[in-house]
């Protein structure tokens, strides 16, 4: 039985999930199961699905999180689901099912926005911007970054400065500018240092020899590698030492440096890996070993042997790539039959990668048209509910809400148009239509002067009322005075038109329905 608390737990979790220890996560599922609350459940399957994301067990991870997605819609926590669609949209993100992370990432960022939550806004906005660079729709990439990273300067938020800025180096290092990248980098690493975020810093670090190996500075590069690792291995961070030792091994071959890369291997060889790149990745370069020691078929069956993991975790460019060199062999052993094979199915991979690429940019922009109309759709609802409603009740209302709060005390203005028949029966339509619109508007710029909502309008009567802050009898009164030292006349007399107005204090209850404006009161008055 856990002698931990809920608070403590959660805590734990988060921290595990930063460090992506899937360990410490699955502990912490265990404890939290066994508190058997709500909260405790929703927190253990998220940590499941966390620590399955972590071992690439992305179908595990994606049933995890949608029952996740279920507790957190039942009991109504509107900022759990969109921290879950985050979630879900990282994970289809990393299966490079593109579209459907859009689709999660949009949920979650309206979601924020609607709970006016700028930080969980901002993150989600930087997620859409790795969709669209993983897509190389780089200018939306690049437009999305700066957004959030305009709220996370305004918010002092410098950890995520640091994380936005790196997200922008490796923007550039994909474009292929090594100087804007190496600037962004250097600017990113500093902010980790002065926060003291080592791990950060590391990852950095790494992110600086990637792109000295992208110039051909292969001695550069190593020297970055090795700072970057000698960071990992203190925090112990299993999947960033792999990935960055598979790096260092690159560039060792790269640099000659052949029997240095043989002993590191064997490091390798040694560590728990579980990131299926990484062991790709590690199986390459031996066979690169291989062959450089002249053990050809040793190195050939290194790249049969890894074919089926390229295959299984569907690394489509490391597979075309492994039949590349198994064809780059076969050419040099004269094999012709084998090199007639794997330069086959080395074609048909590249084509069905490039066809591939063809058809997920056709789904992102239909599905980022759906996503446009959907939000257009959005927003003419908000601007309708709140030319009639204050902020606070028209998101209410836009959420499904049943609003009827009552107020104990408030101050209602009713008012009509003295002889307004009379007068109006006299005028054409365009007319009346215009008089009507010159007052209201006149009357609605006083409601906002004093702080007092309009209610409705119907014909040329005009209903208000203030409540929820101080002195509403006062604010009313002044509205009452300020309407009727107004001046407007009827066109046809050049008389004045004059006002009747009725004020009332007292209980006051707003019927408002989810699919109408509040458009009725109920209340005692006095």
């Amino acid at each position: 039985m856990s002698t931990r608390t809920f608070n403590e737990l959660h805590e734990a979790v988060n921290h595990a999930m930063g460090i992506d220890d899937s360990d410490t996560l699955l502990r912490c599922a265990a404890e939290l199961e066994a508190l058997g609350t709500r909260e405790a459940n929703v927190i253990a399957a998220t940590a499941r699905g966390t620590a399955d994301r972590i071992h690439c067990n992305y179908a595990s991870a994606l049933e995890h999180y949608n029952r996740v997605l279920a507790m957190n819609e039942e009991m109504g926590n509107r900022g759990g689901v969109a921290s879950v669609n985050s979630n879900i949209g990282n994970v289809h993100s990393l299966t490079g099912n593109y579209p459907e992370a859009m689709e999660h990432y949009c949920r979650a960022l309206a979601l924020y926005e609607e709970l006016d939550n700028r930080v969980g806004s901002a993150n989600t906005t930087c997620n859409i911007g790795n969709v669209h660079k993983s897509t190389g729709n780089y200018p939306a990439a690049l437009e999305h970054y700066r957004r959030a990273l305009a709220v996370y300067e305004e918010l002092g938020i410098l950890n995520t400065v640091a994380n936005v800025t790196g997200n922008l180096g490796a923007l550039q290092h994909s474009l292929g500018n090594f100087p804007e990248a190496l600037e962004h980098y250097n600017r990113s690493l500093a902010v980790h240092e002065e926060l003291g975020n080592r791990s950060g810093a590391a990852l950095i670090t790494g992110n600086i020899g990637a792109v000295h190996y992208s110039t051909g500075d292969h001695a550069t590069s190593l020297e970055y590698y090795n700072r970057a690792l000698d960071e990992h291995e203190d925090l112990g961070e299993r999947n960033n030492v792999s990935r960055i030792t598979a790096n260092i091994l690159n560039a060792m071959i790269e640099c000659g440096m052949h029997g240095e890369a043989a002993v590191l291997l064997l490091k390798m060889d040694a560590m728990q890996i579980e990131d299926p790149y990484v062991k790709v990745m590690r199986e390459q370069l031996r066979a690169e070993l291989q062959m450089h020691d002249g053990l050809v078929e040793d190195a050939r069956s290194t790249l049969h042997s890894v074919l089926e993991i390229a295959r299984r975790y569907s690394l489509s460019f490391e597979h075309a790539e492994i039949h590349k060199q198994l064809r780059d062999h076969c050419q040099k052993e004269n094999d012709f039959p084998g090199y007639i094979e794997h330069n086959n199915e080395y074609t048909r991979l590249t084509e069905e990668i490039n066809g591939k690429e063809a058809t997920l940019k056709i789904a992102m922009q239909e599905k980022q048209r759906e996503i446009d109309a959907r939000e257009k759709e959005h927003a003419k609802h908000m601007a309708v509910l709140h030319s009639t409603l204050p902020k606070h009740i028209a998101d209410r209302v836009a959420r499904g809400e049943t609003v009827n709060d009552s107020f104990d005390n408030a101050s209602v203005l009713f008012l009509d148009v003295v002889g307004f028949t009379t007068h109006s029966s006299e005028l054409e339509a365009g007319e009346v239509v215009s008089l009507l619109q010159n007052i209201f508007t006149t009357f609605d710029a006083i409601c906002a002067k004093h702080d007092v909502m309009k209610i409705k309008t119907i014909g040329d009567s005009y209903m208000a009322v203030a409540f929820g802050i101080a002195n509403s009898e006062q604010r009313i009164a002044n509205v009452a005075i300020d309407m009727m030292s107004s001046i407007f006349t009827w066109p046809h007399t050049d008389e004045r038109v004059m006002f009747r107005i009725g004020l009332h204090s007292g209980r006051w209850l707003p019927e408002c329905l989810e699919q109408r404006a509040c458009n009725t009161m109920s209340g005692a008055t006095r």
